[in-house]
């Protein structure tokens, strides 16, 4: 069996997904993978588990493959400090673990055999390591994951269709135009020190105006009044046209995620939502990238 941490927000849980279709694509013969999916049940973060309630996925979910008496044994156990791969090794199944990031400390302690792999690096051999138990945990944020079967992962990431009046709009106006997506990650971005300085996106803001003066900027944000009040700073006082992107929270993310991935130019900093925007932009023509951050 090999199982893959499900965790974040939900660039990241579609990161882990397109990861495991990899295998799958690449490995049709091997068994099943699994999704543990205990980190929802003992933390409130972002908006949960999204992948089916926005995509219609059906994954193979370990809350759903256990009976409800073992599974809550098994969280009760990660509530005290002991992880899901950690339990299955206590039991005296043979697993190992398989991480980018020792992060897995936190969310995954560990004590049986780790291999450890570069971070955001694409290891396809990792996919079909041979043992009892395989655990994987890491984002898997390496492109090629994604390209190497891009129109499959395309279709079953399909966005919904968007209805509401404003989100048409953007659409309308973001389809109608030479469209720049400025995406601003603060939230914990700035506790971690991984925020983008203000510097990176002035210099990017005058550098698209100066080949396409009349562009309309869209920006996207998880602190909107941030970004106003520090407009200067940020060069958007700069654009004749800038929409500021508002309203998509409490389980609307996502409408982010699909407008920014219809414009045509994007100026984008290292967080997995609009590096993930970026690879599944069909519209896309250059984009900036700012990784000084991380």
């Amino acid at each position: 069996m090999k199982i893959q941490f499900l965790n974040g927000g939900l660039a990241n849980q579609i990161f882990q997904y397109i990861f495991v279709r990899y295998a799958q694509l690449s490995n049709p013969s091997e068994e099943n993978w699994f999704f543990d999916d205990s980190f929802f049940f003992v933390n409130q973060v972002h908006n949960g588990y999204e992948l089916e309630r926005i995509f219609h996925l059906k994954l193979n979910l370990l809350s759903q493959y256990f009976e409800p008496d073992i599974w809550n044994q098994l969280l009760e156990n990660k509530k005290n400090g002991c992880s899901i791969p950690q339990s299955f090794k206590d039991l005296g199944f043979d697993i190992v673990m398989i991480t980018e990031f020792e992060n897995y400390r936190e969310h995954n302690p560990f004590d049986g055999q780790i291999y450890r792999v570069p971070g955001n690096t694409f290891v396809p051999e990792i996919t079909k390591v041979d043992n009892e138990f395989v655990y994987y945990h890491g984002y898997w944020l390496h492109p090629q994951w994604f390209k190497s079967y891009r129109s499959i992962l395309k279709s079953e990431l399909a966005f919904p269709a968007i209805t509401d009046e404003k989100n048409r709009f953007y659409a309308t106006q973001i389809l109608s135009t030479k469209s720049v997506a400025v995406h601003i990650r603060r939230g914990d971005y700035v506790k971690l020190g991984w925020a983008s300085d203000t510097n990176y996106y002035l210099e990017k803001i005058q550098e698209t105006l100066k080949v396409y003066p009349h562009a309309s900027f869209f920006v996207f944000s998880d602190d909107i009044p941030w970004c106003r009040q520090n407009s200067g700073l940020l060069g958007l006082d700069l654009p004749q046209i800038l929409t500021y992107i508002e309203g998509n929270v409490q389980g609307q993310n996502h409408i982010d995620l699909q407008l920014m991935s219809m414009c045509q130019i994007m100026i984008i900093n290292r967080s997995a939502f609009g590096y993930l925007a970026m690879l599944m932009n069909d519209r896309l023509e250059y984009f900036f990238f700012d990784e000084s951050g991380r």
